[in-house]
């Protein structure tokens, strides 16, 4: 039997060697379980250039409605928009909004600024095509989770700086919005993040010298730049080794005149809001992890989504 061809061979680094020869099974995994349940998004291969990015669209009951972009989390290496198909359709359902859950393409293999590239693109040709779907292309928020979080944060400075488009808001949960500091140096407190897991997302996705800049750490961003972003929402999670650098963001926003609401969800850990929106995925979460969340998260994860939604319902009118 032929042997399975290693994912970038080129990166020798031996914790990280370890880590990306599991990537591919997990990723198969993952797709494959979450594809296990029928998907209520509409698959559009979205033409870039030199590259197609598939995206979900969940359509709004009426024409004419705002646009969400969903970016999932998954530390830029894992995650697909399928998994937060769940969450999509709920957050369409509740405020007859079309939302679109957006497939990056993920690093090793697409290191930083791939994915940016990605969902900058993937906005500016559903602006120019608004008409064509029956979407308000002037009426936008972006919703992003952990590195989608992050991924969601750059788009907003990426856009205050060229003007390319405007953006109505951001909802960012469990953000990750400083790659300048390793994992061990955030957590002082009780988390369920592998801090070495961590810091291979960080060191896949992109270079030392690249995680200074504000597109990969929005907390680095200047004071002009945080200046120019759209109302926001911070979701940090009470459990999560990334808690005070989303409580940080939100307070270099509000010195900056920015509409920031922040709320610390209680009882939540890293991942909270995709794992109860996806129980077919979480179930295969192992139990040593399992042991170190609050049984009440899923209660915890509706009340960010009901957060989430009257956030985004107030910024559209």
């Amino acid at each position: 039997m032929a042997r399975r061809q290693r994912l970038c061979p080129e990166i020798t680094d031996p914790e990280l060697r370890a880590f990306l020869d599991m990537v591919p099974s997990i990723r198969r995994f993952n797709t494959d379980l979450a594809k296990s349940i029928p998907l209520t998004g509409e698959a559009i291969a979205v033409p870039l250039e030199g590259r197609e990015i598939t995206v979900y669209l969940h359509r709004a009951k009426n024409r004419g409605r705002p646009i969400v972009f969903e970016y999932h989390g998954g530390g830029f290496v894992l995650g697909d928009a399928e998994k937060d198909d769940k969450i999509c359709q709920e957050l369409c359902d509740r405020i007859d909004v079309n939302v679109i859950g957006v497939n990056y393409r993920l690093a090793p293999e697409n290191p930083y600024p791939a994915a940016l590239d990605d969902v900058y693109d993937v906005i500016r040709y559903f602006i120019a095509h608004a008409a064509e779907y029956g979407l308000d292309g002037t009426k936008i928020a972006l919703l992003g989770f952990s590195a989608g979080a992050t991924l969601a944060a750059a788009t907003a400075l990426k856009a205050g700086k060229t003007g390319d488009f405007r953006l109505t808001a951001t909802a960012l949960h469990y953000p990750y919005l400083d790659a300048t500091h390793m994992p061990s140096e955030k957590a002082h407190y009780p988390c369920d993040m592998d801090p070495a897991v961590m810091a291979a997302f960080t060191k896949l996705y992109s270079k030392e010298e690249e995680r200074g800049l504000s597109y990969v750490s929005p907390i680095c961003a200047g004071d002009s730049e945080i200046a120019k972003l759209p109302p926001s929402l911070i979701l940090p999670a009470e459990y999560d080794a990334l808690k005070e650098e989303g409580l940080a963001f939100a307070e270099r926003l509000t010195k900056a005149g920015v509409p920031v609401y922040c709320k610390v969800m209680p009882d939540a850990h890293h991942g909270y809001v995709e794992d109860a929106g996806n129980e077919t995925v979480y179930a295969y979460t192992s139990e040593d992890v399992k042991a170190t969340q609050s049984p009440y998260f899923r209660q915890w994860a509706g009340a960010a989504m009901e957060i989430t939604a009257a956030f985004l319902k107030e910024k559209f009118r």
